[in-house]
């Protein structure tokens, strides 16, 4: 278990830092909808409001994320099973 969480980890790692290199202000726009206004370029609270559509945002988001890597994961269990 703990090689494949890790294999898991590893992959989404390396999603998000190619993110950040592509798109690096998307990729801090995308990360902001999950901290509720929490501008993580400057680490100050209420740079961006918090509203409903950056909460369906974050919930997609992160909806997104956690398939991604319970799929990964589970994949990556199955594959070290064999």
């Amino acid at each position: 278990m703990g090689a494949a969480l890790t294999i898991t980890f590893v992959a989404v790692y390396a999603l998000c830092a190619a993110a950040f290199a592509i798109a690096p202000t998307a990729t801090i726009d995308f990360f902001n909808a999950w901290f509720h206004g929490l501008n993580l370029a400057g680490l100050q609270t209420g740079a961006k409001p918090f509203t409903f559509g950056v909460f369906l945002y974050g919930t997609a988001g992160i909806a997104v994320v956690a398939f991604v890597c319970g799929a990964v994961f589970a994949t990556s269990y199955n594959l070290l099973r064999r």
